[in-house]
């Protein structure tokens, strides 16, 4: 049988128009159970610069571009791309297909980039001259590093960020990254190790010199695993592989893995706990998702993989289906943490019907109107103080009486309080579980933390034990999930894999890893390069962070710094207006044009603050009829046909083509009712969960994003761009 190769390209030619995957999958099926390429009418084109160019059909009016090497025993076909019958002759005569003779990474070219340069080209006239240059290295270093003659010497004269984007994303993508991090202060040897060499020390061991011959069949198998390599190729290892990538529905960023990520997601093993973090649209989720499906794959373990919400948890399972084989998805195991505990505790004949978030807040109500309290107690304790305090201190620490609630220490809690305030809220906690006990009912926090009691006792055993635990979303998981998660996954080697973001946190208190036994000092990455978000976005999303002061699950500082984007697209857009009418009727043309593009509906959304206004842009797109589907929390709708409005809590973990983000006013964003049922000290807490939540909202989308307001606009708001 051949190796059949994939390009990414090749992949999003295919999500571009779905209709070809079905023809495609049956050329890549002829290509691999072919022994030669005799009898699959391969064409050559007119003035080829590479031999090996082929063009195949794929049906009537779209031809396949790819590259046949090897020889007849051992056959490679390279596909790169999907394009009409023209074009498709015209693309592969530029193409040059090459393993590269500096560093043995796999390449594909255009003619431009595979041409030596005789002279190097002249400097076009800097706007910029008085910056430095962005790269202060000779062109023969970056040639050394393989780095392509032409782009060398181009970007060694750039002195501006944009120009330098330009080059990056023009330039194979190995390149393109390599060059970004340079200018990020990697240094030459830096690149060189995490594109360029093999992972493994057998493969180290075998590897081949390069040259500038065509390479053999097992030098052509050693460059594709090279890391700059597989960031734009894929081999496929059988039919089931090739049909699960095809048939995906996958951003190209969730296969290719870059160098970090795989480093990551593929390491043999780490003596204990590993966690990964990174901004939003690095790729953290999909990372943990590798890893998961990298542990599954050993015979004989239980692989947990979880995240805040159900939800979130479904989405989780759709990207594993698309990863594994099925007798690998067999050993892994997805739940929402809550999830989890419930489950824990229907083992254990617990039928106590479970609060929701508003049900809760109307029984602390319900608590705080029968205990005596003087005025200044009544401002300090609000039904919203007495809940965190309850999930962040008492059930995440398992306080169980009074006296050990006068004892225990409150990290992470702003507001000090006094011995008398600490038995004044004990009382109010005696009666709110008096309450519960009465009516037969519970509330999430006290299910995870009975459940983490149940594990801890090895009541559960045969169901919930794992040999490994990946979780998602890490930075918004409590006390209590903490403790639950360590009873499930005993201490050893790569037991949790743990990513987050401290920049959006936008649930609970911030939490310490080390107080529920868990170490990952000196086990860590960070993730920043961003694989979703355009540039201008990016630039747009951080500015909301502002100044702000940020802290890790091991208490680390976690800024923004080097986070960057190859992506570039469209600066977002702002727009404020002077009544709801008119932000409404601009929103509702705005996505009446958005529809009117390729793409579909659902890749549209709109996304608020409050469910109030969620309903009211629900309301307005339908009556000017255009489909609409309001997604509710714990809803894993993932309708396409109409446009997606939701909160922006809801929109967590979720990516979207284009966003609105509307109503984001002074009142709103932060939110005043929010703000108003928290205590003075805990007011700046409040404010940065406010400012991650905007944050959240305004990286979910891949192309353009709009935000809009009436009246006064946020304060968290960043300052327009010049250039905007």
């Amino acid at each position: 049988m051949a190796t059949v190769v994939m390009h990414k390209d090749f992949q999003a030619d295919l999500k571009l128009d779905g209709s070809l995957k079905k023809n495609a999958w049956d050329l890549l099926r002829k290509l691999s159970s072919s022994a030669d390429s005799s009898g699959l009418n391969l064409k050559i084109p007119q003035g080829a610069i590479d031999r090996r160019v082929r063009v195949a059909r794929v049906n009537d009016n779209f031809r396949a571009v790819l590259f046949a090497a090897g020889t007849l025993d051992e056959a490679t076909y390279v596909l790169v791309a999907i394009k009409p019958h023209d074009l498709a002759y015209q693309y592969a005569s530029t193409l040059k297909m090459q393993v590269n003779p500096m560093n043995g990474v796999f390449e594909v070219l255009k003619s431009a980039d595979a041409a030596p340069v005789a002279e190097p080209p002249a400097a076009a006239p800097s706007t910029v001259e008085s910056e430095p240059l962005r790269l202060p290295f000779q062109p023969g270093e970056l040639i050394a590093l393989g780095i392509t003659e032409r782009i060398a010497h181009r970007a060694v004269e750039v002195r501006d960020d944009d120009e330098l984007q330009r080059i990056c994303v023009d330039a194979p993508s190995w390149q393109g990254s390599a060059l970004l991090d340079l200018a990020f202060g990697a240094s030459l040897e830096d690149v060189r190790r995490t594109y360029t060499a093999l992972g493994s020390e057998t493969d180290r061991g075998t590897a081949h010199e390069f040259g500038r011959g065509e390479p053999d069949a097992e030098q052509l198998r050693e460059s594709l695993r090279r890391p700059g390599s597989q960031m734009d190729f894929v081999v496929f290892s059988d039919d089931e592989h090739m049909r699960r990538i095809l048939e995906g529905d996958f951003e190209a960023w969730r296969v290719f893995l870059h160098p970090e990520q795989r480093s990551v997601a593929y390491h043999p093993g780490w003596k204990g706990s590993f966690r990964i973090t990174g901004g939003a649209g690095t790729g953290k989720t999909i990372v943990g998702m590798h890893r998961a499906v990298f542990l599954a794959r050993r015979s004989d373990v239980r692989v947990l993989v979880t995240t805040f919400t159900r939800n979130l948890a479904e989405e989780l399972k759709r990207q594993l289906a698309q990863l594994a084989e099925p007798e690998v998805l067999a050993r892994i195991d997805v739940r929402g943490v809550d999830q989890l505990a419930s489950e824990v505790l229907l083992r254990a004949k617990d039928r106590r019907t479970t609060l929701r978030g508003n049900d809760e807040r109307h029984y602390w109500q319900r608590v705080l109107d029968r205990v005596d309290l003087n005025e200044a107690d009544r401002q300090l304790l609000t039904p919203d103080f007495l809940s965190r305090e309850y999930v962040q201190v008492i059930l995440g620490h398992g306080v169980r009486n009074r006296d050990e609630y006068l004892k225990v220490s409150r990290p992470g809690r702003r507001v000090r309080l006094n011995r008398l305030q600490r038995a004044r809220i004990w009382s109010a906690v005696e009666e709110f579980e008096r309450q519960l006990s009465l009516d037969d009912k519970t509330t999430f926090g006290k299910t995870v933390v009975e459940a983490a009691e149940i594990v801890a006792d090895q009541r559960t055993l045969d169901t919930h034990r794992y040999d490994h635990v990946v979780v998602d979303e890490a930075q918004d998981l409590s006390p209590a999930h903490w403790r639950l998660l360590r009873g499930v996954v005993p201490v050893g080697p790569d037991d949790l894999f743990i990513c987050e973001d401290a920049h959006q946190r936008i649930y609970g208190d911030r939490v310490v890893l080390s107080r529920y036994g868990i170490e990952t000092r000196g086990r860590s990455r960070k993730l920043t390069l961003n694989y979703r978000t355009t540039s201008e976005v990016l630039k747009f999303a951080t500015g909301i962070l502002g100044d702000e002061k940020f802290l890790d699950l091991d208490e680390e500082p976690d800024s923004v710094e080097r986070y960057r984007s190859l992506l570039r697209g469209w600066f977002p857009v702002r727009r404020g207006f002077r009544n709801d009418t008119e932000e409404q009727r601009f929103i509702v043309q705005q996505i009446a044009e958005w529809r009117a593009e390729p793409g579909e509906p659902g890749e549209i959304a709109v996304l608020a603050r409050t469910r109030t206004v969620r309903d009211r842009f629900a309301r307005a797109l339908r009556e000017s009829d255009i489909p609409a589907v309001i997604v509710e929390d714990g809803d894993a709708s993932t309708r396409r046909d109409a446009v997606q409005v939701a909160t922006m809590n809801r929109a967590k973990g979720v990516e979207y083509r284009r966003v609105a983000v509307v109503a984001v006013d002074e009142r709103t964003v932060p939110n005043d009712f929010v703000l108003g049922q928290s205590a003075p000290e805990e007011q700046d807490d409040v404010r940065q969960r406010e400012r991650c939540l905007f944050y959240v909202a305004c990286t979910r989308p891949r192309d353009q994003l709009l935000v809009t307001w009436v009246g006064t606009p946020s304060p968290f708001l960043p300052e327009a761009r010049a250039e905007e």
